[in-house]
C-alpha cells in the first residue's frame, strides 16, 4: 500500500470511528433532553439509514453500469439482499441502544458497547474451536474486570435498567457483526437489512403509543434522529465498509476501540457530560485488556501463516 493508499484507508477509519461515536452522542442528547421519545428516535434512525443507503448503493450500481456501457460487458451481478434474521437483530440493536441512552451516559454506553461486543466475538471464536493466546486471556481477564468495576455501583440505582438495554445492544450488534463476515457485498445487505426493519418499526411505534402513549417530538429531537441515521449511521457505515476490505483483521478490531474514548471527550464538549474516575479506571482496564486481545489475535494469525 503507497502512501496515498494509506492516508486515505486511515481517513475513512477515523472517520467510521467519529460517526459511530457520533451516534451515541447524539443520541444521549436528544433522550436526555427530552427532546424526542425512544421509539421515535429508533423509528427515525432506521428510516433515515435506509433511504440513505439505498440511494448511495443507486447511485454505485447506476456508476458501474455506466462504465461496463463503455468497456465489454460484464455478466450481471446478484443482488445481496441481507435477510429477515439479520433484520430482526439490527431493529433489536437500534431498539435497545435507544433505550440504553436514556438513563445511562454517553461514555458508560460506549465503553459497554465496545467491550461487550469484542468480548462477544471472542466467544464466539472460542465456541469455533479457536484457541486463546496467553496475551487474550489476561486481557478478557482485564476487560471483564473492568467491565465489572464500571457496572456494579450502577446496579443498585435507577440506571440498571439503561446497562441491561445497553447490554442487549451491544449483545446484538455483536451478533449482526458476525453475521455480517459472511456477506459478499455488506453494504447492500445492510440496506436490504435497514429496509426490512420498516415494517417493525410501524408495529413497534404503534404498540409504543397504544400502551404507554408516553410518544412526543420536537423540532430539534426529528432534526437530531435524522442526522443519527441518515449522516452517523448511513454514511459512517459506507465509510467503514471502503475501508474495511483494505485494513487488517486486528486493525479492524483495534480501531473500534477508540469509540468510547471519542464519546466520552465529544460529549463532554458538547453536551457537558463529565467524565468520572470510574470511567477513567474501567476504560484503562477494559482497552488494555481489549487491546492485548487484539495483539493475541494477530499473534495466532501471524502463527498460522507462517510457512513450515
Amino acid at each position: 500500500m503507497n502512501q496515498q493508499s494509506l492516508i486515505q484507508v486511515s481517513l475513512l477509519t477515523l472517520l467510521s470511528m467519529v460517526a459511530f461515536s457520533a451516534n451515541a452522542i447524539i443520541c444521549r442528547w436528544a433522550l436526555d433532553h427530552q427532546l424526542i421519545d425512544p421509539m421515535s428516535f429508533t423509528s427515525l434512525r432506521l428510516g433515515s439509514a435506509a433511504l440513505v443507503l439505498f440511494a448511495v448503493m443507486t447511485w454505485f450500481y447506476w456508476r458501474k453500469s455506466k462504465v461496463n456501457q463503455k468497456s465489454i460487458p460484464e455478466a450481471p451481478n446478484k443482488i445481496s439482499r441481507g435477510s429477515w434474521q439479520a433484520a430482526i437483530v439490527l431493529f433489536v440493536y437500534a431498539m435497545t441502544f435507544s433505550y440504553g441512552y436514556v438513563a445511562i451516559s454517553t461514555a458508560t454506553g460506549a465503553l459497554l458497547l465496545a467491550g461487550i461486543v469484542q468480548l462477544t466475538i471472542l466467544g464466539y471464536a472460542v465456541h469455533k474451536g479457536e484457541k486463546l493466546h496467553l496475551a487474550e486471556w489476561i486481557g478478557v481477564g482485564l476487560a471483564l474486570i473492568g467491565l465489572i468495576y464500571l457496572v456494579y455501583p450502577k446496579l443498585t440505582t435507577s440506571s440498571w435498567w439503561g446497562l441491561v438495554m445497553m447490554s442487549m445492544s451491544a449483545f446484538t450488534w455483536a451478533l449482526y457483526t458476525i453475521n455480517g463476515r459472511k456477506s459478499a457485498n455488506p453494504l447492500s445487505d445492510t440496506a436490504f437489512n435497514f429496509y426490512r426493519t420498516i415494517p417493525m418499526i410501524v408495529i413497534a411505534s404503534g404498540l409504543s403509543v397504544w400502551l404507554t402513549e408516553e410518544t412526543f417530538l420536537t423540532n430539534r429531537g426529528v432534526w437530531l434522529a435524522i442526522v443519527s441515521g441518515g449522516v452517523t449511521t448511513g454514511l459512517g457505515y459506507i465509510l467503514w465498509y471502503s475501508a474495511l476490505p483494505k485494513i487488517s483483521s486486528s486493525m479492524a478490531s483495534s480501531s473500534q476501540l477508540l469509540v468510547p474514548l471519542i464519546a466520552a471527550f465529544g460529549a463532554t464538549w458538547l453536551i457537558d457530560e463529565p467524565i468520572t474516575m470510574t470511567f477513567m479506571v474501567a476504560a484503562l482496564l477494559m482497552l488494555t485488556g481489549l487491546g492485548l486481545v487484539v495483539h493475541g489475535r494477530n499473534q495466532h494469525r501471524k502463527a498460522a501463516n507462517k510457512p513450515l
